[in-house]
């Protein structure tokens, strides 16, 4: 996936995406938690032992190296076993959390928990494509296990610890860890269409990665294809198959959320923000803006 990283970097970069590490826990039995729905995207990674996940009307039992994403924030519930009743989530981690809680004695289920989150304002199509459920299973023990378990450790050492800077540690290594199960899931499950499809294909992800980095670059369907190494005709059929949207309707979308990105974060001025995104003119821009977004640069920028 070399080359495809790239441009699921650029992506992840844009969104600002950021994790939480909760806790790395052992859990004897019986416990519970019931997660509700939320606005951000729960993680567990089962270290040791098992466990059950409720989720979507299904059971699943999760051994060892196996790890959940929920990125829309599902509800759904952690256990020991069937048929046990589950705490409150919160009520769970603050007990797990207070200063109360001992280290069990008897063989348990080590959890880790968290969850990851993105500037959903942003808007871009990556996360919508992602389902409400993501198991990954066995990551200690596949392709990639020695990265799996060195994150693994270096989180669990960090939450442990607990020195100056502890956290913040153990919630960047929870971004890796995310990026981790995400592409160990596409590459389990290998997507046919829509963006994370076109990151997976090593010619169409080169010419996204170009209209990442150089929006304000007179990317015609000439240049994108010479990047992805494609003739004209080849690219733009492939491009559109794969992505379901030609090339240009992708590029343009890109540059109008770069823009809104600025308008919401930067004082730049309106001018400014057209020319790093590729317009000729101010007017050209606040036009293509407002069609897009039902509002010009300058109101959409008071309200935000």
């Amino acid at each position: 996936m070399t080359s495809n990283v790239d441009a699921l970097s650029d992506v992840l970069r844009t969104v600002h995406l950021s994790a939480c590490i909760y806790f790395v826990k052992d859990m004897p039995a019986p416990w519970g938690m019931d997660i509700p729905a939320v606005a951000n995207g729960p993680l567990h990674l089962v270290m040791e032992g098992s466990c059950m996940l409720v989720a979507c009307g299904k059971e699943y039992i999760l051994e060892a190296g196996d790890a959940v994403l929920l990125p829309h924030g599902t509800h759904h519930q952690m256990l020991d076993a069937r048929g046990t009743v589950p705490e409150p989530g919160r009520k769970m981690m603050e007990k797990l959390l207070s200063d109360d809680y001992r280290q069990p004695e008897v063989s348990a289920t080590r959890m880790m928990c968290g969850h990851f989150e993105w500037d959903s304002a942003f808007g871009h199509p990556l996360f919508k494509e992602l389902p409400e459920l993501m198991v990954v299973r066995g990551v200690f023990s596949g392709a990639d296990a020695a990265r799996f378990k060195a994150i693994a450790e270096l989180i669990t050492v960090e939450s442990r610890d607990q020195k100056p800077g502890s956290s913040a540690v153990a919630d960047r290594m929870g971004e890796v860890l995310f990026v981790s199960i995400l592409r160990s899931w596409l590459v389990a499950n290998k997507p046919c269409q829509g963006l994370l499809a076109t990151i997976e294909n090593p010619r169409l992800s080169r010419a996204l990665h170009q209209i990442h980095n150089s929006p304000e670059a007179d990317l015609d369907l000439n240049t994108l294809a010479r990047t992805a190494g494609m003739s004209r005709t080849s690219f733009a059929v492939q491009f559109r198959q794969v992505m379901g949207i030609p090339p240009a309707e992708y590029l343009a979308s890109w540059r109008l959320l770069m823009a809104r990105n600025m308008l919401r974060q930067t004082a730049l001025a309106s001018s400014d923000i057209a020319t790093r995104v590729g317009y000729g003119s101010d007017a050209a821009f606040s036009r293509a803006f407002k069609r897009e977004y039902g509002v010009p640069p300058s109101m959409f920028r008071n309200h935000a």
